[in-house]
C-alpha cells in the first residue's frame, strides 16, 4: 500500500520545513518587536493563515507550468524506487503544506517568546551582561517551546489524514484521498480503519510530545 508512505512522507517533510521556517522567524519577530522585521514576519504569517492551502497549491502549479513547464505527476514514485524522481515530485506539495503550517507556528513562537522575554529572569540575564544570542536562544527560546511543541505535534497528527485538498490538487493518492474515495463509495470498513489510524496517530504523537516536554523544561520529570 503506497498511500500511507506517501502521506507520512508529505507530513514529515512539511513539518520539518515549517519548523525550519517558523521558529527562526517567530524568534526574530519577537526580539525585533514593532520594527519592520516584525511587520514583515506578521504579513508572512497572516498571509499563510488567510490564503487557503488549495489556492496556494493551484498558484504554485500555474507558476511552474507557465514558467518551467512542470506539471503534477500522474503516478507516485517512492524514494526507494527512484531517489531523484521522488523529491522532484514531492518538493512543491511539501513547500505548500509547510508554508501553511509555518504560518501558525510562527505566530505561536512569536507570542510565547514575547511572553518569556518579559519574565524577571530574562531581565536578570540582560543585567548580568549576557550576550543577546545567549539570552534569546538559551534562556528565552528554550523556555517558550512547550506550547510550540504542542502545536507542532497536533498539526503533524492532523497532516497524516487531513491532506485531502493538497493531495487532490497535486494528484497524490494519499490517505486523505483514500478517505474521500471510501466515503463516496460507502466503504464503511475502510472508513473505520482510516479513522482508527488517524486517532491512533493523535494518541502516539501526543505521547511523544509529552515525553519531549522533559527535555525542554528540566522541572518536568517523568518518574
Amino acid at each position: 500500500m503506497i498511500r500511507l508512505p506517501l502521506s507520512l512522507e508529505l507530513a514529515v517533510f512539511a513539518t520539518m520545513v515549517s519548523v525550519i521556517i517558523a521558529i527562526p522567524l517567530g524568534m526574530l519577530a519577537a526580539v525585533r518587536q514593532d520594527t519592520w522585521v516584525d511587520y514583515a514576519v506578521r504579513v508572512f504569517s497572516i498571509g499563510g493563515l488567510a490564503i487557503p492551502g488549495f489556492w496556494v497549491g493551484i498558484l504554485t502549479i500555474l507558476t511552474l507550468v507557465i514558467f518551467f513547464g512542470w506539471g503534477p505527476p500522474l503516478e507516485f514514485t517512492p524514494p526507494w524506487v527512484d531517489p531523484w524522481a521522488n523529491p522532484s515530485m514531492m518538493i512543491w506539495p511539501i513547500v505548500t503544506v509547510g508554508y501553511r503550517f509555518s504560518a501558525v507556528t510562527t505566530r505561536m513562537t512569536r507570542s510565547t517568546v514575547l511572553e518569556v522575554l518579559r519574565e524577571d529572569y530574562i531581565r536578570t540575564a540582560w543585567a548580568k551582561g549576557l550576550a543577546e544570542r545567549a539570552v534569546v536562544i538559551r534562556h528565552a527560546l528554550k523556555n517558550s517551546m512547550l506550547p510550540v511543541i504542542t502545536l507542532i505535534g497536533t498539526e503533524f497528527a492532523f497532516l497524516i489524514g487531513g491532506l485531502v485538498v493538497t493531495e487532490t490538487v497535486f494528484t497524490l493518492n494519499g490517505i486523505g484521498r483514500f478517505m474521500i474515495d471510501a466515503v463516496s463509495h460507502r466503504d464503511y470498513p475502510v472508513v473505520q480503519a482510516l479513522i482508527f489510524l488517524t486517532a491512533s496517530s493523535f494518541v502516539i504523537v501526543n505521547l511523544l510530545v509529552d515525553l519531549t516536554y522533559a527535555w525542554f523544561d528540566p522541572r518536568i520529570r517523568y518518574r
